[in-house]
């Protein structure tokens, strides 16, 4: 009975929510020509359905809407709202009207705005010589969404000098895209030439910004001066272009992973040489290709590989790349590795997979590559893996023998027989030491072996990829794990002539303008410097012969 009066109370004691009020504002009225206007409108409660904004069409430039949702409590008292807000330019001078909005049956008040022609706008409809235009792609971003900003220079006449004001705001990335381009437009039936410029623009975090217009200073020919043309003088001129209000918000609470924001990301893969079956200890080349559609080439992230039992990566340093192509910035990181399987059988490559968020659709995509399955052959190049170290042991009878005598002998005989007896089971215990290292080296010969062969072919092929894959498994033997780059293996060999043989091959897998890369004078830097240390370690005798 407590229960029930209980969940009664609750009830009656609940706030009962209900869309009862719908309000629209404007935060510029009057509205100057080419200047941006935000329109607000918001409910007293949380609703899904959306307005239809569609009536603004007619006489104005949309950006939008962005919908906000939001729940206060002030003294016990709790309110819901739902809004939205839009970014408008007017399409020209006059006075409109903004018709009522309407959800669930309630309707908002109307609005009549008046646009003025600005000061600039009028001077250009009298003398209309120069003038410059910016505009957006898209004025609602997410924080570290590209867009596209383009300032326009028109102009009549002849245009001695001129320079253009850099845009530049705290937080928001700014950078030009390619060279200027020159055409000619037609506007208002009058035919001007121009100068495009185009940057890619990138905000840093979230909120409102406003991004002043470009200016133009120079000077022009004056054609009213009353001289011919040969002896025109100039004179001074400057335009400025129109301020552009960017919302921004922030990164969608339910996305995963690290935040990437793109209009297209794909994953694509190669294996050299193009095989489904690999050889026990020979290194094969994969490569993955992460490609992405309105993304600045330092936004891409990692592709985070995992390594199954029975296979090590050598990964490279991954090289990233951007370009313009029809307007859209394409970048490219590309993640090469050495893959080398270590046991034979059946190989399985767990699926990648990277998350992204889809611009246009404002939903979660995933660029993936399948699970790959390979099959490894054994390698009769390979030692068997069956080898067992032998650990010497010393005999049990010789030992208590030893101990017999020792009690028979005098205290100077005993005290000389226990620095002998010390000094036996050090060297023995030594001994033991090399057998268990010895073992362990037995352990590893499944692994992949540097074969000289093999790399002399690869550089009188003046094959780099391959070098460098060999040239990484000798760094492994020989020094005990792999170095990360060709750079950090010249420093370990320290020597002039290798040094700079790798930085050629270095050059040559890695810049963009590639030549053609010779090899010989590699293979014998090598060899050279694999003499000298069969050399040395043959010169120097062992501590402890067998």
């Amino acid at each position: 009975m407590v229960k029930q009066w209980l969940c009664l109370f609750l009830l009656l004691s609940s706030p009962v929510w209900a869309l009862t009020e719908l309000k629209v504002s404007l935060d510029k009225n009057p509205l100057l020509l080419g200047e941006t206007a935000v329109l607000e409108l918001v409910a007293d409660d949380q609703v899904a359905q959306q307005p239809d904004f569609s009536v603004l069409d007619q006489h104005f430039l949309v950006q939008g809407p962005s919908m906000g949702q939001q729940m206060q409590i002030i003294n016990g008292k709790a309110s819901r709202t739902t809004s939205w807000r839009l970014l408008l330019k007017a399409k020209k001078a006059g006075t409109f009207v903004i018709p009522a909005f309407q959800i669930e049956n309630i309707s908002s008040s109307a609005i009549e705005v008046e646009v003025q022609e600005s000061q600039a706008t009028a001077q250009n409809s009298q003398d209309a010589q120069l003038f410059v235009q910016s505009s957006l792609d898209s004025t609602t971003l997410y924080v570290q969404q590209l867009a596209y900003l383009e300032v326009k220079i028109f102009f009549q006449g002849d245009l001695q000098r001129g320079s253009l004001s850099e845009p530049k705001v705290e937080g928001l990335s700014i950078e030009q895209l390619g060279k200027d381009t020159e055409g000619t437009e037609l506007v208002n039936g009058e035919r001007y030439r121009t100068f495009t410029r185009r940057y890619r623009l990138i905000p840093e975090r979230s909120g409102t910004f406003v991004l002043p217009g470009a200016t133009l200073s120079g000077e022009m020919l004056d054609r009213n001066s009353g001289r011919y043309d040969y002896f025109a003088q100039t004179k001074a001129v400057s335009a400025s272009a129109n301020d552009i209000t960017i919302e921004v918000a922030a990164k969608p609470e339910q996305f995963p992973g690290d935040w990437l924001i793109a209009d297209l990301v794909s994953l694509s893969e190669e294996w050299s040489p193009a095989t489904e079956q690999l050889i026990q200890g020979e290194p094969v080349t994969r490569t993955i290709t992460l490609t992405a559609l309105d993304v600045a080439e330092h936004q891409l992230p990692d592709v985070l590989l995992a390594t199954p039992e029975g296979i090590k990566l050598y990964k490279e340093q991954p090289q990233a790349k951007q370009a313009e192509r029809n307007g859209t910035l394409v970048s490219q990181k590309v993640f090469s590795m050495a893959v080398v399987a270590n046991k034979t059988g059946e190989l399985v490559l767990p699926e990648v997979k990277l998350p992204w968020w889809n611009k246009k659709t404002n939903t979660v995509h995933y660029a993936t590559l399948p699970e790959k399955r390979l099959t490894v052959q054994s390698n009769p190049e390979l030692p068997e893996q069956n080898h067992t170290a032998v650990v010497a042991k010393i005999p049990e009878q010789n030992t208590q023998q030893q101990e017999q005598d020792l009690w028979q002998w005098n205290h100077l005989s005993s005290l000389l027989s226990l620095l002998w007896f010390s000094s036996v089971v050090l060297l023995l215990g030594i001994r033991t030491k090399k057998a268990v290292v010895s073992k362990g080296h037995v352990q590893n010969t499944s692994t992949a072996k540097a074969n000289p062969k093999k790399l002399q072919n690869a550089c009188h092929n003046n094959d780099a990829a391959t070098a460098r894959q060999w040239l990484m498994l000798w760094a492994e033997q020989q020094f005990g794990y792999a170095p990360s780059s060709l750079t950090e293996l010249s420093n370990w060999c320290k020597d002039d002539n290798f040094a700079q043989q790798l930085q050629l091959l270095n050059q040559q897998l890695y810049q963009k303008n590639q030549q053609g890369w010779q090899g010989r004078a590699l293979w014998i830097c090598w060899s050279k410097l694999e003499l000298e240390r069969t050399e040395r370690k043959t010169v120097l005798p062992e501590l402890y012969p067998e």
